[in-house]
């Protein structure tokens, strides 16, 4: 079955570059093997009718990889068209150019080591760049094969283009270096929730050492709150991303809560294959928040008794000094110790008052001890 069908542009550079229709094609599982023959009932190596040499030259020059045919020096005596296309610009050719001007880095040691290989091997592979007439470079895998036709013998360089395949393996390798080496844990498993993959850091959030990996572990065995993974798993199968607090279990019986994120993983057909989960130690952001909390209600104290002692003081003062005047007095003084009888029971009632608002006081306001907007001053409970 055809699943897509996309339009590539093969090479690049300045040169225009034939398009390239991708067809994808999903296998066909469970489908027969196609009935072979042994090489002694009929062989396609040697079958009939035979082939004419325009049938070859036509295989030859719109074969998929640029091919290149050489003479035992590099010398280049045939190309194809996909090598024109690769290397040269229009109205330019590739006769007499040799091998090792188009294959970067290479010099004429390069032939002698193929000649040798090639003495006892069918193909030799080479991983390079190579260079266009334009000065510009492309990635490309090279097969060299030899050919022998009758006492002359060529060799013949089948060159592919593997720019989009070297820059999909370099992004993969970049997303594969951050992966392991973030300070989040991340983990992939399946649609049942199997683990497939989890990081370094993911294991260590975990309690799992380097020796005991979490592939093939279960969610529901690393995850403290079953329920919690079962809801997590529903609701990245109903299409949606899921955000929570999570407590993990580890193997002494310890939990660390983390906050998770979790999304589903999908394939090449962009069909849901699996879950991403991203998991974030909560343990220093917590502790950090505690200490905040605390701080903040030490605040609250030293605040709250502050006011409480001026509010009290006040009244009190003039009561305690009230007392200590009046005995002080002498008999015939009766004006001044009923002054001061009134200035006690006034100083009382205000205690009183105070007394009671503080116990009545359910909202938390403060205002400065002093006047003045200096935020310096000191602040006490407001009445």
């Amino acid at each position: 079955m055809v699943s897509s069908v996309q339009s590539n542009n093969i090479g690049s550079g300045n040169n225009k570059h034939s398009k390239t229709m991708r067809l994808d094609i999903l296998p066909g599982i469970g489908s027969s093997p196609f009935a072979v023959r042994t090489r002694g009932e009929a062989s396609d190596l040697d079958a009939q009718p035979r082939l004419g040499s325009e049938f070859f030259r036509q295989l030859f020059l719109n074969a998929y990889d640029a091919t290149l045919i050489t003479d035992m020096q590099g010398e280049v005596v045939k190309g194809n068209l996909r090598a024109h296309e690769f290397l040269v610009g229009e109205g330019e050719s590739l006769l007499g150019v040799n091998i090792v001007q188009i294959i970067s880095g290479a010099d004429d040691s390069l032939i002698a080591k193929l000649t040798s290989l090639l003495a006892t091997e069918r193909f030799a592979r080479i991983n390079a760049w190579c260079q266009r007439s334009d000065q510009s470079y492309f990635p490309s895998e090279i097969a060299v094969h030899r050919l022998r036709d009758g006492a002359a013998q060529y060799l013949c360089f089948f060159v592919r283009d593997i720019t989009w395949r070297k820059e999909t393996e370099e992004r993969l390798q970049t997303v594969d270096t951050a992966v392991r080496t973030a300070r989040a844990g991340i983990l992939v498993s399946s649609l049942k929730g199997q683990v497939i993959y989890a990081n370094q850091a993911m294991s260590g959030l975990c309690g799992r050492d380097a020796g005991t990996p979490l592939k093939g572990a279960h969610l529901e065995n690393l995850i403290a709150d079953a329920g919690v993974a079962q809801q997590l798993l529903e609701t990245v199968r109903d299409g949606k991303a899921w955000h929570g607090e999570v407590q993990l279990s580890r193997p002494d019986g310890t939990k660390v809560v983390t906050e998770c994120d979790a999304v589903g993983n999908v394939d090449t057909e962009g069909e849901l294959a699996g879950v991403v989960l991203s998991f974030v130690d909560m343990t220093d952001r917590q502790r950090a928040e505690q200490a905040e909390r605390d701080i903040e209600r030490n605040r609250v104290m030293m605040e709250s008794i502050g006011g409480v002692c001026h509010h009290l003081g006040q009244p009190a003062t003039v009561l305690l000094n009230s007392i200590e005047m009046m005995m002080r007095l002498r008999e015939a003084d009766a004006q001044d110790r009923e002054e001061l009888l009134k200035m006690s029971l006034s100083a009382a009632e205000s205690l009183s008052s105070t007394l009671r608002e503080l116990n009545d006081l359910r909202c938390y306001r403060t205002e400065p001890y002093l006047s003045g907007d200096d935020p310096d001053y000191s602040r006490i409970v407001a009445l």
